[in-house]
C-alpha cells in the first residue's frame, strides 16, 4: 500500500500524527495537492523546493511540529490561501512571505516570533505581510533571506473561488468557539465537560487564525 492516502477527495491529503521527521518524498511528488495536514508531526524543515514542486497548494497545516523556519521560495507561490504554523519553534518569518498575496489566513498561536515584532503581528494580517515586503526592501529582514521577485495580482491564477474560503474559515471559527467553550465548561465541572476529540477532527485543533473573516470581507475588490 502507498505510504500516502488521501482522504476524501483527491487533492487532499492528511499525514497528521504519523511521527514523520521529514516530508516523504513521494508527497513532493503529488503536485496536484490543493490541501496538506501534517500537523502533529516531528518535522524540523520543509525541503527547498517544497513550495516550488506543491504548486497547486491552497491549505498548508504544519501546527505542532519542530519547524524553525520557512524556505525563501515560499514567496515565488502563487496559491496559497492558508497557512497554519501554530506551536513551531519559529523566531522569524521570512520577508519572501510578504509577497505571497494570496494569504488569506495565517495561523502564529504558540510561535516565540522576534520578527516581524509584536506590534505587528496584533494588527493582523494585512500589516504582517506589508511588514515584510518592506522590510525586504530595507534590509531589515534577516541576513540570510534572499530576495524574491514581486507577485502583480494581474498575474495570479485563482485557484479556488473566494467564498469557498470564506464559508471554510466561517466553519473553523465556529469549531474554535466549540472548544474554548468546552475548554470552560471542563475547568467549571472538574474535568467532565464535553471531550475535545467530539467537537473538532484531528486535522483541525485549535486554530488561532491571524487574519479574521472581517478582513477577509473587508479588504477592497481588485
Amino acid at each position: 500500500m502507498s505510504e500516502l492516502h488521501c482522504e476524501e477527495e483527491e487533492d487532499v491529503l492528511c499525514l497528521s500524527r504519523r511521527a514523520l521527521r521529514s516530508i516523504p518524498a513521494s508527497v513532493l511528488h503529488t503536485t496536484h495537492l490543493k490541501s496538506l495536514y501534517l500537523e502533529g508531526n516531528e518535522i524540523s524543515s520543509l525541503p527547498e523546493r517544497f513550495f516550488s514542486r506543491m504548486s497547486s497548494l491552497v491549505w498548508l497545516d504544519v501546527r505542532n511540529n519542530r519547524l524553525s523556519g520557512l524556505p525563501a521560495a515560499i514567496g515565488q507561490h502563487r496559491c496559497l490561501k492558508t497557512l497554519l504554523l501554530e506551536g513551531n519553534p519559529i523566531s522569524a518569518l521570512p520577508p519572501e512571505l510578504g509577497h505571497v498575496i494570496t494569504l488569506k489566513a495565517l495561523s502564529l498561536r504558540k510561535c516565540p516570533l522576534v520578527f516581524p515584532p509584536q506590534d505587528v503581528l496584533d494588527r493582523g494580517l494585512p500589516s504582517i505581510l506589508h511588514y515584510l515586503r518592506s522590510s525586504a526592501l530595507t534590509d531589515v529582514s534577516p541576513p540570510e533571506s534572499a530576495a524574491v521577485e514581486k507577485l502583480c495580482l494581474s498575474e495570479l491564477e485563482q485557484c479556488e473561488e473566494d467564498e469557498t474560503e470564506i464559508l471554510r474559515f466561517e466553519e473553523l471559527r465556529r469549531r474554535m468557539i466549540q472548544v474554548e467553550r468546552a475548554e470552560l465548561g471542563s475547568a467549571g465541572d472538574g474535568g467532565t465537560g464535553t471531550p475535545r476529540a467530539d467537537l473538532i477532527s484531528s486535522c483541525f485543533i485549535r486554530l488561532n487564525i491571524v487574519s479574521a473573516l472581517d478582513d477577509v470581507q473587508r479588504s477592497p475588490a481588485v
